[in-house]
């Protein structure tokens, strides 16, 4: 890489790096608008946003059009990058002892959509609002999970009872208590709508989707998915990524077999 590809990169983190540059961007992201709507909308001076506009048009982010301000598609794509960089500000220290790594590429860029979410943390609170959030499933309800637990295979019961649709992904890392084996799983099995299931060899991390609303649970730095933090919302690129993800393991996943599971 030559210094020029360095610089530019350089020059383009420094325009993002003012907030009113940034805000800016995002308000054009949404619409076009004149530097005083802009100035108002920000609660900046008009000078303010026309040197702002003129550092950003020097930078091929902006430009002007019969008075009005557009983004180049330049800046569109910087816009749309926006959100990971706020996700990634705003969650540095609890993501510093978590990973992404098992998270695909393709998914990790789009971390973004998860700013907008509600981290919930501790154990009790994240097994309350996966309750609700399961049993709130009238449509389609989504499941890849390391740790099986009883209440939640009644849940999977009724709501599969009722004509909703389930899908559940394990792997052979998930922990299935025993009377979740010998009593919840026949009684699933059964069912004339019953779940349908698959397995991956190792699942390392947690996904739910009930509707529109998602939840998902990563890692921390051992490896291991970390039942006491959990991120659930109901924005619609969130519900979707998470969607997307739990599809991209479903069609990579095997046969289901509870005895290939860790019964404990």
């Amino acid at each position: 890489m030559d210094s020029a590809e360095v610089e530019g990169g350089a020059d383009l983190f420094l325009e993002l790096a003012g907030e009113t540059r940034r805000l800016m961007l995002e308000s054009l992201a949404r619409r076009p608008a004149r530097m005083s709507t802009l100035a108002r909308e920000l609660g900046v001076t008009v000078q303010d946003v026309h040197r702002n506009v003129n550092r950003m048009m020097g930078a091929g982010l902006v430009e002007r059009n019969d008075g009005m301000l557009h983004l180049t598609e330049s800046g569109r794509m910087v816009a749309r990058q926006i959100s990971y960089f706020k996700f990634v500000e705003k969650y540095s220290k609890f993501m510093n002892s978590h990973t992404l790594a098992p998270v695909p590429e393709k998914f990790a860029q789009r971390i973004g959509v998860l700013q907008g979410c509600r981290l919930v943390e501790s154990v009790t609170l994240v097994m309350q609002e996966l309750k609700r959030l399961e049993a709130s499933a009238s449509r389609r309800l989504k499941i890849a999970a390391t740790q099986a637990w009883p209440e939640e295979g009644s849940i999977l019961v009724d709501r599969a009872s009722r004509g909703v649709e389930v899908w559940v992904i394990v792997g052979h890392n998930t922990v299935f208590p025993k009377n979740v084996v010998e009593e919840i799983v026949p009684l699933i099995e059964k069912l004339p709508t019953a779940p349908r299931n698959r397995m991956v060899k190792q699942l390392d991390l947690a996904l739910y989707v009930a509707d529109e609303e998602a939840a998902v649970m990563f890692p921390n730095r051992n490896g291991e998915v970390d039942m006491g933090a959990m991120f659930v919302g109901n924005d619609s690129g969130f519900v979707e990524w998470c969607s997307d993800l739990f599809d991209h393991v479903w069609a990579r996943a095997g046969p289901f077999d509870v005895m290939k599971t860790r019964i404990a």
